[in-house]
């Protein structure tokens, strides 16, 4: 690989850190913002009992990431874990469109990020000859 190439692939490290503070403030705006938080959430007390419960799980999950890629050597293991949690998310998400309908526009790009976490996980580990 040359060093171009290297610049290019994701470092798994860098990517579980920006995945897991990511989280962590999503998660502390869901905790304090409740549905205002989120573009289409329905403003009803139980969906905001909802969201502000999922806050700080969510940002549990942050620190699991941030945990996982704290070593010099981040846990891959683990990542991979997290990455598929949150692609299971994602499949969720793909649930509520087959049984309810198109949430709002704002929950295609979470999706998307979903989806794509496994492989942006992936590409990161193979990067490193080492965790092949």
């Amino acid at each position: 690989m040359t060093a171009r190439q290297n610049v290019l692939m994701p470092n798994p490290r860098t990517v579980g850190r920006l995945t897991g503070w990511a989280c962590i403030v999503i998660g502390g705006l869901q905790l304090i913002g409740g549905v205002r938080a989120e573009p289409g959430m329905a403003t009803d007390p139980t969906v905001d009992s909802h969201v502000r419960f999922m806050g700080p799980v969510f940002a549990g999950y942050g620190v699991a990431w941030l945990d996982a890629a704290a070593a010099d050597r981040p846990d891959l293991r683990r990542m991979r874990l997290l990455a598929g949690l949150m692609f299971l998310g994602g499949l969720g998400r793909l649930t509520t469109r087959a049984t309810l309908g198109r949430p709002h526009p704002f929950h295609d790009v979470l999706l998307a990020v979903e989806v794509a976490a496994p492989v942006v996980v992936e590409v990161a580990a193979r990067s490193r000859p080492a965790d092949r």
